[in-house]
């Protein structure tokens, strides 16, 4: 049998086979999919070219756990400053920027928060309101948010802190 007795020429062969993705440059464990991903949780077990299971931890992986150090400009009530804040890219705030704890919060029921809390970013939207809209240390854009919380009760930011921690 020829490639000629087939209706449609197949240049792959009688199988498809995906074509494996491309290693990490920066670890041994891991494809750069995952790695760029931070998808480890979604990856199997990666093991040596013996086949035994590979036994130290990702250095991509615990790279990612440690939040990314930058600022960003923040104009409340007319006041601009530059604010240290961490990008999160895993954990509980993965994709978040927080801030130092520089803000002043109040409740309705609550009253002033007896500590200053931080403002978390979260990613624009296509309609974000671009009053809103802050650029970190990378260039990166990220959205104000006003909502705070402690001891598990909401406030909402009013402004700067006066210096308390």
């Amino acid at each position: 049998m020829n490639d000629d007795d087939f209706p449609f020429h197949e240049p792959f062969g009688p199988e498809y086979v995906r074509p494996k993705s491309a290693n990490c440059p920066r670890c041994p464990c891991h494809t750069s999919r995952v790695c760029e991903g931070f998808q480890w949780h979604l990856a199997s077990t990666p093991t040596y070219p013996d086949g035994s299971s590979y036994t130290e931890p990702c250095p991509c992986e615990q790279a990612a756990s440690v939040p990314e150090d930058r600022t960003v400009l923040i104009e409340l009530d007319g006041v601009l400053r530059e604010v240290s804040a961490q990008y999160h890219r895993t954990g509980l705030l993965t994709g978040r920027l927080v801030t130092t704890r520089v803000f002043r919060a109040e409740s309705p029921a609550l009253g002033e928060c007896p500590v200053a809390v931080p403002m978390a970013l979260y990613r624009p939207k296509a309609d974000t309101d671009s009053r809103l809209v802050v650029i970190d240390s990378v260039g990166e854009k990220w959205v104000m948010g006003f909502t705070a919380q402690h001891n598990l009760q909401r406030y909402r930011i009013a402004g700067w802190s006066d210096g308390r921690a």
